[in-house]
């Protein structure tokens, strides 16, 4: 795939997306974006693979930071020139038309995800009915997966990311905009993300994994027992 050059003079928008050896998926999504009027940066945590080398070559702005999604998008916002930030993750794919939905978002002034699709949903009716229920206008269901895109302003009224958050970052983040903010909107699309985990641990299992999470974030559980659920649930 020949790298494409991305534009950062102007740039009215900032795609910031973190990394940890994620040189498979990358030029992937790279590939997928829009140049014209974004800024392009990749947050790496400390990439063995090559990730950096490949994100140069495509152009993009390249971050270094300590490794957590929290701290890597934080610093990626402080790199970044645009007055609007769009957080997407390196596995995840917009949809075709991004600049477009970006560009009526920011008008509407409100921050958003897309829904989302998993790219293998054919292979389970179950990841099908999860990708609908991301369509849903409820809190519960906003994850980091649907990518954000949010203003600098209530970006930085809300505080940004907690960096000591290592699960459900997005999540809470997007809770706080939405009340900052005065309201969150769902676009009409949606990303495709990878089924690579629901797959390789099983599609109902993993997603109980994660029901159980959210569950006991609400319940107040501290992100130490989250992690350690996490990492249990899925070691090789």
């Amino acid at each position: 795939m020949k790298a494409l050059q991305f534009i950062a003079l102007n740039s009215w928008c900032s795609i910031i997306i973190p990394t940890l050896n994620e040189a498979e998926h990358l030029p992937i999504t790279l590939g997928a974006l829009p140049i014209k009027g974004f800024e392009i940066i990749v947050v790496d945590g400390g990439s063995t693979d090559g990730t950096p080398a490949i994100a140069r070559s495509f152009g993009a702005k390249v971050v270094t930071s300590p490794a957590g999604r929290a701290r890597q998008l934080n610093a990626g916002a402080r790199a970044a020139t645009g007055d609007w930030f769009y957080f997407l993750h390196a596995d995840t794919q917009p949809p075709p038309n991004l600049s477009l939905h970006l560009r009526t978002a920011a008008h509407n002034g409100f921050p958003c995800c897309f829904s989302i699709r998993f790219d293998r949903e054919n292979e389970s009716r179950w990841l099908r009915l999860y990708g609908r229920m991301s369509k849903l206008s409820i809190s519960t269901f906003r994850f980091g997966d649907q990518s954000l895109f949010v203003s600098r302003k209530h970006f930085l009224d809300c505080g940004g990311y907690r960096e000591n958050y290592l699960l459900m970052e997005g999540h809470e983040l997007a809770r706080r905009i939405r009340k900052t903010a005065g309201g969150f909107r769902v676009l009409d699309d949606s990303v495709t993300t990878s089924s690579r985990r629901y797959l390789q641990h099983g599609v109902v299992f993993t997603q109980l994994v994660f029901v159980l999470i959210v569950m006991l974030y609400y319940a107040g559980v501290p992100q130490q027992k989250l992690v350690q659920i996490y990492v249990r649930s899925f070691s090789d």
